[in-house]
């Protein structure tokens, strides 16, 4: 018996379905299926034994594992004995497991195979009767053991009672506990229902874990009471959820903007794929979609792009977010792709979703109006100041602020929960005085009545000079960089520091080996677009994903000490070496290359899971030790291609084990081709050059030279100078002697400035010779044979471009280059190249440049002068003081570009610090 809707009606409707699919699962490439009747039959049989083994009304019954029909049948059976669903992240640990099944006061315990070697002891200990969802080895009875036809009716459930125990996922700080009732549930059930959203016959697809309270009320319960079918994919993968979306037939996905983030990519990479020019019609037919949308509200996405839909989900027609809030460029992409889009926003402390657009009240980029008979309100917070706008693109359709213009978020209705248990604390800041749920969101309602959810009062960056941030907004911002796969922000110190993930397959495929300087170079770039407040004053790498709750949220409350450790480069204690890894390790060539790796890793082992660049600091130079010493031990040259791939302790020693002596070795440079006597054309033709750029810089950026007496009478000889912009090269050029310009060399990346006839008669006119720069050991040998050949080169020691005017490290390379020569080495800073064009602007400015010019010094003196330990490192930091004693006192004005600095590369005369590695060591290229 039962008083309105309860889970005991729900299976009276599903008996009455009869054979319809109510369940189905893939396994492999086949699909099974439960019908309606059949589930409800064996949720009742259970709830039948559970009674029977003694569960009383209202206590619990915890369920562990992942989604499956033995976990839906075990929820359904409890909600039928009377009993409360207490429901656990198939992922929490033997801590977390223990900690809910105490707090919840379970009687029984039903968990997945993974999780019977935990379980068994915590429920010896807890005195909970514990039953397997799985066939398994432990030894523990499967939940149909208790399957009983019970002639006894099943205990009476109000609709007022208690349904289900949630956990809250703690993103910000510790969980927490209460309860569901079923009038609490049936509010929103009943009003999707209403909603046209969905009808019987859909096929939702559910790859979210069912012991959310979103997926379990929209992607569950409301199919169900729908007669619609639930479908699980067989796991959460791409390639696994490619299949169910193609095999399976959904008409509905429920998911969460991390999901849709990922199909978005993937339609991205569709197009990429079909070529230049098919991509760019596509996108061109994109915008034009939108606009015809936009304007009459035709959604002519639906005829064009029907082929690319009929790709990825043939029949799928609604997208369901929610959980957090859906990007509008993401919801704006897939809405143009001609899939219905639909948003909502709710807590699990209102039972999923209390607001949703729906059909016929639906505004892209908001979270749509209150379901049923829910109120909500916009209240000022007392704590913060009014919202501040942040990294944006173009507006949510009609996304203006209305009488309520922002504020905390609160709602009133009957999807809303009575509280937290035994935590009287929380429940005082939860409710207002006037009984409504305070939520700690902020947003907006507009003059429609649509909600626009702007941030999370608890996640607000408060920063030094009052300015408020909200992180989701700056980490989308700077989450396009090609090199980032995770980032997420915090306030330190009054400002905005970043902890990141980086993308290390992508850096290695830019012939990049520094992660860090990477990293950071894109980063700073990407700040340009944003106000000087939100930009990032520094950042911390990281080897595993971030902390995230199951849908995606990070737990930021953990950020602080993770930033703190990877500033302080502590990391989690390496794992006990596998067997394999022990095997590998005992390979007599591989063992020989440990060793040479152990004298850079921190701690006392080395950890074959290792990053060789971000644990081990083993950049594009540091390469060229190891190899050195790989060579001098086992007469072994790793490929530059093999060096590519390598990205862990593992890989290398892998790579070594399979090596053979001689294999890989790279052919010396050969300059003759390139630096040899031109004719006389060739020779014409670089003094008309090199007299066009001096003009051309006197007259656009009224260029001076000071100091130029202090240059050498001839060649050899190496000018170093920082490098600030694309304008450097002509520049230093233009800064020269026209004796000393006749004996100038360059470098130039082989594959980008030597692939065709009028770039190579480029580099023949001007004496361009091709190094490839992912290879240090080939740059810095041959810049010793272009100085043995006593001619004269250009070095930019920081390598890469500054991303935002400031000096930064200076690379070793040069001292490898120079250390043991007798020729005069020269310091040059270049001012205002980066006003006039910086790297994140398309096209220069015309501003004033000037090169100032110091006194030479040989190799021998400026390793005097360092303080690092090796020659080479003395002679850098030596070149980066002289070179940072010529920085004029009146600097051009410069706008704050960026407040990203790299570690030591201060505004001030002569710092000098410790940078963290970027790109290859040297050179004149672009970078």
């Amino acid at each position: 018996m039962s008083d309105g809707w309860t889970i005991g009606t729900l299976l009276d409707a599903l008996e009455r379905r009869g054979g319809q699919p109510a369940l189905q699962w893939l396994e492999g490439e086949r699909i099974e299926t439960l019908d309606a009747a059949e589930l409800a039959r064996q949720a009742r049989r259970l709830a039948h034994g559970l009674v029977g083994a003694g569960l009383q009304p209202g206590q619990s019954v915890g369920i562990v594992g992942q989604n499956s029909a033995a976990w839906v049948i075990v929820r359904l059976a409890t909600g039928a004995a009377a009993g409360l669903a207490s429901a656990v992240d198939e992922l929490a640990g033997p801590e977390e497991l223990e900690q809910q099944t105490r707090d919840a006061g379970c009687r029984f315990l039903f968990a997945g195979r993974h999780h019977l070697t935990d379980a068994k002891p915590l429920a010896e200990r807890l005195g909970v009767a514990l039953y397997a969802l799985e066939d398994n080895d432990e030894g523990v009875p499967l939940w149909r053991a208790l399957l009983s036809d019970g002639e006894e009716p099943l205990p009476a459930v109000a609709a007022s009672s208690e349904a289900m125990l949630v956990h809250t996922s703690g993103t910000t700080g510790a969980p927490k506990v209460f309860a569901l009732t079923y009038a609490n549930l049936w509010a929103n059930i009943e009003a999707l229902a209403a909603s046209g959203l969905a009808w019987e016959g859909d096929r939702f697809l559910l790859p979210l874990p069912l012991h959310h309270v979103y997926p379990q009320t929209v992607g569950l319960l409301t199919p169900l009471h729908l007669g619609a079918s639930v479908i699980f994919p067989e796991g959460v993968t791409g390639p696994l959820l490619r299949t169910a979306l193609s095999e399976a037939g959904p008409t509905l996905l429920i998911g969460v903007p991390r999901l849709y983030a990922a199909l978005v990519a993937a339609v991205d990479g569709q197009v990429a794929a079909r070529g230049r020019l098919a991509a760019g019609l596509i996108r061109r037919l994109f915008d034009l979609a939108w606009w015809v949308r936009r304007r009459t509200g035709f959604n002519l996405g639906r005829r064009l792009f029907g082929f690319m839909r009929a790709r990825i989900a043939p029949g799928l027609r609604l997208l369901v977010s929610g959980g957090a809030k859906l990007d509008w460029q993401t919801e704006k992409k897939l809405a143009v792709i001609g899939w219905d889009v639909r948003s909502g926003y709710g807590l699990a402390e209102t039972a999923s979703v209390f607001t949703g657009n729906v059909p016929g009240a639906t505004r892209l980029g908001s979270e749509g109006k209150p379901f049923g008979v829910g109120e909500m309100r916009i209240r000022p917070l007392e704590e913060t100041e009014d919202r501040q706008d942040t990294a944006g693109g173009d507006t949510a359709e009609g996304d203006t602020a209305g009488a309520d213009a922002g504020g905390e978020i609160q709602l009133k209705g009957p999807s809303v929960f009575a509280g937290y248990r035994n935590n009287d604390e929380a429940n005082a800041k939860a409710f207002t005085e006037d009984g409504w749920l305070r939520t700690g969101d902020l947003g907006h309602i507009d003059r429609d009545g649509y909600l626009f959810v702007t941030g999370r009062a608890k996640e607000l960056i408060v920063l030094g000079g009052g300015k408020n941030v909200f992180p989701e907004e700056i980490e989308k911002h700077f989450g396009r960089s090609d090199y980032v796969q995770e980032v997420a922000v915090l306030e330190k110190d009054g400002t905005l520091v970043a902890l990141v993930l980086p993308d290390q397959a992508a850096i290695n495929a830019a012939g990049l080996t520094r992660p860090e300087e990477a990293v950071r170079v894109s980063l700073t770039e990407l700040g340009h677009a944003l106000p000087a407040y939100q930009r990032l004053s520094g950042l911390a790498l990281v080897r595993e994903p971030l902390p995230r709750t199951r849908l995606g949220k990070f737990r930021r409350f953990l950020l602080p000490k993770l930033y703190a450790d990877a500033k302080a480069g502590r990391q989690p204690e390496p794992k006990e070496p596998s067997a394999a890894d022990r095997a590998l390790l005992a390979d007599p060539k591989a063992s020989v290359a440990a060793e040479i790796l152990k004298a850079r890793a921190p701690g006392d082992r080395l950890d074959p899971d290792a990053d060789l660049a971000m644990d081990l600091n083993i950049d594009s130079l540091g390469w060229v030790s190891v190899s050195l010493e790989l060579e001098s031990r086992l007469g072994l040259t790793l490929s530059d291609e093999t060096v590519a791939r390598l990205a862990t302790v593992r890989d290398l020693l892998e790579a070594v084990r399979e090596a053979e002596p001689g294999e890989g070795r790279a052919a010396a440079p050969d300059l003759d081709d390139w630096l040899g006597r031109r004719s006389w054309p060739l020779r014409a033709a670089a003094e008309l050059g090199y007299r066009l750029n001096a003009l051309v810089a006197a007259l656009l950026f009224r260029f001076e030279t000071r100091g130029r007496e202090k240059l050498p009478a001839d060649a050899p000889f190496l000018v170093v100078a920082n490098h600030a912009s694309d304008l450097d090269p002509g520049v230093v050029a233009a800064a020269l002697t026209p004796r000393l310009r006749r004996r100038l060399t360059w470098s130039g990346e082989r594959g980008r400035l030597f692939g065709g006839p009028a770039s190579r008669l480029f580099c023949r006119i001007f004496r361009v010779f091709p190094v490839d720069e992912r290879d240090a050991r080939n740059v810095l040998e041959a810049g010793k044979a272009v100085l043995e050949r006593g001619e004269g080169l250009v070095w930019f020691p920081e390598s890469w471009r500054t991303p935002d005017g400031h000096l930064q490290r200076f690379l070793p390379g040069v001292g490898e280059v120079v250390q043991g020569r007798d020729l005069p080495i020269v310091p040059l800073y270049l001012d205002g190249t980066f006003d006039a064009w910086p790297r994140h602007r398309a096209w220069p400015r015309l501003r004033r440049i000037r090169a100032f010019i110091g006194a030479p010094a040989t190799a021998a003196e400026l390793a005097s002068e360092g303080s690092a330990e090796s020659e080479a490192e003395r002679i850098a930091e030596a070149l980066r003081q002289r070179v940072a004693a010529l920085i004029p006192d009146d600097p051009p004005l410069r706008s704050s570009e960026s407040s990203l600095s790299a570690p030591g590369g201060g505004e001030g005369r002569g710092e000098v610090g410790e940078s963290p590695p970027g790109k290859g060591d040297g050179g004149s290229s672009r970078r």
